[in-house]
């Protein structure tokens, strides 16, 4: 197996082949110094972290994540940190329903094997109002068992100190005593629930218009934070930013992306922000964004991730032969006496710090990849003052895209389920319009609440409604906006999107005629098929890749043109299909 391959981190939470710790040493430092910050000064605050495209981001986000992950239980001697990974691959107008999804689900994992960052909170605020001596794990597992009520006192302290509404309090405690755990994440979450799940769980949703849905999830993730308290500060990473700009300078993104972060920064106190950009995107967000956004962005400061100097590039190369060798991996052909820049020669290694163009980890990695799969890796007396790139680059980069797509949308079917349905539709497919309906123009209108998206052209528009939800009830109210909207003519044409895998159910009588009404009134329904679902996240996952300089074809950045131009030729024809269907095509 080659130890150079994989030179992408896709995912701080996976561990890594290898890591050099001095490779951006300072800028890593600078988020422990931050996050010392928080936890002393009980303040949050904001760290932008810019570099190339391959500079190393995310890797830095997986050191950090690393770094702070507990090693042993929870006990009342130890300091702790809660991590979020936020990959902000969704709508402008989702940002907070996308933050507050992202939040419980990773506070849901398990941390070291074992039990999750929401449990940990839990054993955080139990030993704020009783002490327990050691490890609290074993204290709140005997509270359980032995003293329920007590236990449940304890929880009902904590909610009256915080001020807790009642639905986040009744959470809480089906957290302490580990009740209904799925139903109890998908709620947290946001998902639409049916009447028997809210009942079990004794809690209660109400789905609002599309600004009440993002309202409340703003509200819950505050909530959270300030649950987790002044002695657990979170670290946010904010990762692929860029993904939110349906185009450059989108105003949209950079309005919802600048407003996250004030929100956070202004309505917690033990949260640091760790945002990371390309470095063009800085300039960018400088420029066009609110100043006061801007500024506790970076109220800490703006970082850059500067590329390898020889001594950190001799260092990576060594750690990823050394991690082969450890793992049994290596193919056995490196040489006894080969220099400290095998695969490459040390010509070739000299060569590639008079290149006008940076060296970033990833760059790296893919030369000494390409090297160590050659024949030549043995042929260390034969200079090579130049790398080349490959003969046909066109050709190579259309087969590496058939990989990737067939790849991510193995993923993606993996990963699928209706709850995703309206955040697929609602970033994938204005993508999807620009690839092959570029004259029609993605607008607002604040009288339509409950249309999710609005597509004009001339003085025709096109609206998008998700109705996706699993409650019933808040499917009829829904639907019964949707009939006083449509009436009001501000759309000439709109669509239903439902997800054929939530049927609504037979005794959702309202429901059932208020759809009908609006097909009446000449409202379409759709019901996109699992395979195109799966096909629009795989595109919207992809092209965010792209713009955020994570997708790339032997360590050379795939532009996101460039894609758009393979999507255009290879994009199934079910998807189009579908677009055409939904446009009116």
């Amino acid at each position: 197996m080659n130890p150079f391959r994989d030179g992408i981190v896709a995912d701080p939470w996976r561990n890594q082949q290898s890591d050099v710790p001095d490779i951006h040493h300072a800028v890593f430092q600078r988020c422990i110094d931050g996050l010392n910050h928080v936890r002393q000064q009980r303040n949050s605050a904001g760290l932008l972290i810019h570099g190339e495209a391959g500079s190393g981001k995310t890797h830095l986000l997986s050191r950090l994540r690393a770094t702070l992950t507990p090693k042993a239980p929870t006990a009342t001697d130890r300091e702790e940190t809660l991590f979020v990974w936020v990959r902000l691959q969704t709508s402008p107008r989702m940002i907070w329903r996308t933050m507050r999804r992202t939040l419980v689900n990773d506070w849901f994992r398990p941390v070291a094997g074992t039990r999750s960052q929401f449990d940990r909170i839990l054993s955080h605020r139990l030993a704020e109002i009783r002490v327990a001596e050691g490890d609290l794990e074993p204290w709140i597992e005997f509270m359980q068992e032995n003293h329920p009520e007590d236990l449940s006192a304890l929880i009902d302290q904590i909610a009256t100190s915080l001020d807790l509404d009642r639905n986040t309090a009744v959470a809480f405690e089906h957290l302490a005593f580990d009740r209904h755990r799925r139903d109890l994440r998908a709620w947290l979450s946001g998902d639409s629930l049916p009447e028997s799940s809210l009942e079990k769980l004794n809690l209660t949703q109400e789905e609002g218009t599309d600004e009440e849905r993002e309202e409340e999830s703003q509200r819950v993730v505050t909530m959270l934070c300030r649950l987790a308290g002044k002695s657990l500060p979170i670290v946010i990473g904010l990762d692929q930013v860029e993904a939110l700009q349906l185009s450059p300078r989108d105003p949209d993104a950079l309005y919802a992306f600048g407003k996250l972060i004030s929100t956070l920064h202004d309505n917690t106190d033990n949260t640091l922000i760790v945002s990371c950009v390309q470095s063009a995107f800085v300039s960018e967000f400088k420029d066009h964004a609110r100043s006061a956004d801007y500024d506790r962005t970076a109220s800490l400061g703006a970082f850059t991730l500067d590329t390898l100097n020889p001594a950190q590039a001799k260092s990576l190369i060594t750690s990823r032969l050394e991690t082969a060798i450890t793992s049994a991996e290596s193919n056995g052909d490196a040489p006894a006496d080969r220099p400290a820049t095998w695969p490459l020669s040390e010509a070739e290694f000299d060569s590639l710090f008079t290149q006008d163009r940076p060296l970033t980890p990833r760059r790296l990695l893919a030369i000494c990849a390409d090297r160590y799969e050659s024949p030549r890796s043995g042929e260390l007396d034969v200079p090579s003052p130049s790398i080349t790139p490959p003969v046909d680059p066109t050709q190579q980069i259309a087969t590496f895209l058939a990989y990737k797509w067939d790849e991510h949308f193995k993923n993606r079917r993996e990963q699928n389920s209706p709850e995703q349905t309206e955040e697929i539709i609602r970033h994938g497919f204005p993508i999807l319009n620009q690839l092959f309906h570029p004259d029609r123009r993605l607008v607002t209108d604040e009288q339509l609440q409950d249309v999710s998206l609005i597509f004009e052209v001339g003085l025709a528009r096109v609206g998008l409604a998700l109705c996706a939800q699993s409650n019933m009830t808040s499917l009829a109210a829904r639907l019964k906006r949707l009939k006083t909207q449509l009436a009001t003519r501000r759309i000439q044409r709109l669509v239903l999107i439902r997800d054929q895998r939530v049927p609504i159910t037979a005794g959702a009588k309202a429901a059932r005629t208020n759809l009908e009404e609006l097909e009446n009134q000449g409202a379409n329904v759709l019901y996109p098929t699992e395979d195109v679902l799966i096909a629009i996240d795989t595109l919207r996952d992809l092209i965010s890749d792209a713009k955020s300089g994570d997708l790339a074809c032997d360590g050379e950045t795939v532009a996101p043109a460039e894609l758009m131009d393979w999507m255009r030729e290879h994009l199934p024809k079910s998807v189009q299909n579908f677009a055409s269907s939904v446009l009116g095509q």
